[in-house]
């Protein structure tokens, strides 16, 4: 037997309280007045023998009481070895709903034990309808919880996303091996689309096991396509399938720049960037450059730009300030708060290139993010078994696997029975 929280043990140091209580009690005596004791002969009292039983007997069932609320405090746990099976295979969710593959699985995998990829590794039941497979696995987290299962061999049957590795190569105490399936899937989907002015414009997906690719098209209204009544969600008609797509509205995006007239130049290689960048985005890019001697404190565009030493606006959404730093390794870098950057050195044509302004800019407006969201969910590239493959750390002696179940149901039951118990006695005592 183990215990969750042995801690709670020390409160068995409560068992003395009873007892002080047992001996220090004072029996309460009942006085009767008789005339006279003359006539009276001597016994010995078996009452006042039975009294002192039920006394002893009070306080056993106290303590058991106190000892028993101790252990549950506790939670004991019987232990008791359990059989490990020979080889046991793990299952991705997603590749279930291929019936093919399950069929295949099914004569392979005959009389072994199969789990799903997924927290707490449950079996398969056969007809069985996973809710959580379409949603993004995290390989090499559930790798290193595999240890956990009782057997001797692990096989994981698994699409082998690459978006499903994060993190660092695990290290586990059982030789995983992992096999990519290939189901030669290739997916196409309608991720968005992006509305400016009478211009609709959709954004697609074509996936498979060796690459994602993005296109774009403008489209019109029509049989194929329609826009719900709220004009929030494109209708599209393909071969008797109806799906639907968000529709985002992009207004002109509006930039404020404020200047000293000591940093002219930095503001016109930044307007060349914005008009860059509105050309190749092909969406207009406002840029509203001023003396920072007009400034406002309340600053509402979309990216606002401080080229002066003066202090800046203090409301705004992001920022770019211009704040000369000799020793920093970018043009402009991340400052400690959130969507604020910093203009560490002069622009000029060389850096603008080498240190690729256009693309940091770009980055800092986060243009079609509702894009780069979607297209993660839809990216269906692979890895290599070699890249999915965990390192595993042999060990001398396996520990034994231990199967436990929890006894604090059961002496929750003790407790009520001893308390009725205890009750009845203590009620008896009184008599």
């Amino acid at each position: 037997m183990s215990f969750a929280h042995p801690l709670y043990l020390w409160t068995l140091l409560g068992l003395l309280v009873p007892i002080a209580i047992h001996l220090w009690s004072k029996k309460e005596a009942k006085t009767i007045k008789i005339g006279s004791v003359q006539l009276l002969s001597e016994s010995t009292s078996k009452q006042s023998s039975s009294i002192q039983l039920n006394e002893f007997w009070l306080l056993l069932l106290r303590m058991l009481i106190v000892s028993l609320l101790s252990m549950i405090l506790a939670k004991p746990q019987w232990n008791s070895k359990d059989e490990n099976s020979s080889l046991t295979y793990v299952v991705e969710p997603l590749l279930t709903q291929n019936k093919d593959f399950m069929s295949r699985l099914d004569s392979l995998a005959e009389g072994q034990e199969i789990r799903l990829l997924e927290k707490d590794f449950p079996i398969w039941e056969y007809g069985s309808k996973d809710e959580k497979a379409n949603k993004p696995i995290d390989y090499w987290s559930l790798a290193s919880e595999m240890d956990v299962l009782k057997t001797d061999s692990i096989v994981v049957l698994t699409n082998g996303y690459a978006k499903g590795l994060r993190g660092s190569r695990p290290e586990t105490s059982h030789d995983v091996k992992w096999i990519i399936v290939d189901v030669a899937q290739k997916v196409e989907k309608p991720l968005v689309a992006y509305k400016r002015g009478e211009n609709l414009q959709l954004y697609s997906s074509v996936s498979n096991s060796f690459q994602t690719d993005i296109s774009s098209k403008n489209i019109s209204l029509g049989s194929e396509y329609a826009l719900n009544l709220e004009g929030d969600s494109l209708l599209i008609v393909n071969q008797n399938s109806l799906s639907k797509v968000q529709v985002v509205v992009q207004e002109p995006i509006e930039i404020s720049l404020y200047y000293a007239d000591s940093l002219v130049k930095d503001k016109r290689y930044l307007e060349v960037a914005f008009a860059t960048l509105s050309q190749y985005l092909d969406r207009k890019i406002n840029v509203d450059s001023k003396s920072d001697s007009l400034a406002t404190e309340t600053e509402q565009a979309e990216l606002t730009i401080w080229l002066s030493e003066k202090s800046m606006p203090s409301s705004f959404k992001k920022l770019i300030s211009f704040k000369k730093d000799s020793i920093a390794e970018s043009l402009i870098e991340n400052g400690l708060e959130s969507d604020t950057y910093f203009l560490t050195k002069r622009i000029n044509a060389e850096n603008a290139v080498e240190q690729r302004l256009v693309e940091n800019l770009l980055d800092i407006l986060e243009v079609n993010k509702e894009l780069e969201v979607l297209l993660a969910e839809v990216d269906f590239r692979s890895v290599s078994e070699t890249e999915l493959q965990t390192n595993f750390k042999a060990t001398d002696k396996r520990k034994p696997q231990l199967g436990s179940f929890a006894v604090s149901p059961y002496l929750w039951a003790a407790l009520f029975i001893l308390l009725l118990v205890e009750r009845f006695v203590a009620y008896f005592r009184k008599q």
